[in-house]
């Protein structure tokens, strides 16, 4: 029996690339979330007992003198001197994703006072940043566009290219090494400057990259280390290592 599938493995995995809508501000990044009629479409179809919950609040409000008191009446939003916020909850399965989300103005800061319409819309950017949280569009939140399934695929192959390019500075790493230590060597046992004898082994390698249209990297390495491994053994050296069976 298959095992079933957590609530934001499931929400993480919808393309939400198609539904996303933007918001340019006059200072900073521009805003991207979801669709908020969509996504809650998308969650409750996937989850049909999901539920949301906008917080209320004591209303208070400030009188002439400038002191805030408690009108006795709720709202489902919080005007403070710091500005006004809203708080959404989301119930899937039994467990609760919230966030909270302040009134914005176009740079990006918080509205003095508001209007119904700027706390409605601030309610339902909310409502998706909450989603998120619970796994739809999160990715959006890290100014990708993918859905989070395929950024984990993205994950992977990244991180086998960072291996295999980790794993390909280790051998020429291994082969500088071993190039430097055959000049090292040639060094002394031919009696002449390290700039000479590289310029040998050069001269004994070209031969074998003449006939190679493009030689790679590992090529090149190869045929300079070969060059040098042969004038070694010209010059009495026994004791060389094969730098390519170990890296």
């Amino acid at each position: 029996m298959a095992e079933k599938k957590s609530v934001f493995e499931t929400l993480s995995n919808i393309d939400v690339s198609g539904h996303v809508e933007t918001i340019k501000m006059n200072k900073g990044p521009a805003l991207k979330y979801v669709s908020w009629a969509w996504a809650w479409a998308m969650v409750k179809r996937a989850y049909p007992d999901a539920k949301r919950t906008i917080e209320e609040y004591p209303e208070y409000r400030p009188d002439k003198d400038g002191r805030w008191y408690a009108t006795g009446q709720k709202l489902d939003y919080r005007i403070t001197p710091a500005g006004c916020e809203v708080k959404v909850t989301v119930t899937i399965e039994g467990e609760e994703y919230t966030e909270r989300l302040y009134v914005m103005d176009m740079r990006n800061q918080p509205v003095p006072n508001p209007n119904i319409a700027q706390i409605n819309k601030t309610q339902q950017r909310c409502l998706v940043k909450a989603l998120a949280m619970a796994g739809l569009g999160l990715n959006l939140y890290a100014g990708e566009d993918l859905p989070m399934g395929d950024l984990n695929q993205q994950d992977e192959k990244q991180a086998e290219k960072k291996q295999e390019a980790n794993a390909k500075k280790a051998k020429i790493d291994a082969w500088r090494k071993q190039y430097s230590k055959n000049i090292s060597l040639l060094t002394g046992l031919m009696g002449i400057g390290a700039d000479e004898v590289e310029k040998a082994v050069k001269g004994r390698a070209a031969a074998q990259l003449d006939k190679i249209k493009k030689p790679t990297q590992e090529q090149q390495w190869q045929i300079a280390i070969a060059a040098s491994n042969d004038l070694l053994g010209e010059a009495g050296y026994q004791e060389q290592q094969d730098v390519f069976e170990e890296a």
